[in-house]
């Protein structure tokens, strides 16, 4: 059995190894429909000892814990999905210096 390299968490319990943009894009569709309060998710990407997160709500805030200190969290907020989206294929890409350029821009 292998240790996946990314994962996907959400508030409501669900949990999937090994993520795609087709997980991103049906855990964001099940975002914006739940009723939970407050409804989000995350995906998290191995990287040597630490572990970056990127975290994403209902009201379309991100936050991100790119760096090795993991008490060092940039949030931000954004006007769509898409935007949201868009961040994600980045973060996957795992370009961390742009995610963290555009969460900053973001603020």
């Amino acid at each position: 059995m292998s240790i996946p390299e990314t994962y996907l968490q959400t508030s409501w319990g669900e949990s999937i190894d090994d993520v795609t943009m087709e997980d991103i894009e049906e855990i964001i569709a099940e975002t914006i429909e739940s009723e939970e309060e407050p409804a989000s998710f995350w995906v998290g990407i191995f990287k040597g000892n630490s572990e970056i997160i990127l975290e994403a709500h209902k009201d379309l805030t991100v936050v991100g814990t790119l760096e090795d200190d993991e008490n060092e969290e940039i949030k931000a907020q954004f006007k769509t999905w898409a935007e949201i989206e868009d961040l994600y294929k980045l973060f996957l890409s795992k370009d961390f210096d742009q995610v963290a350029s555009i969460l900053k821009k973001n603020k």
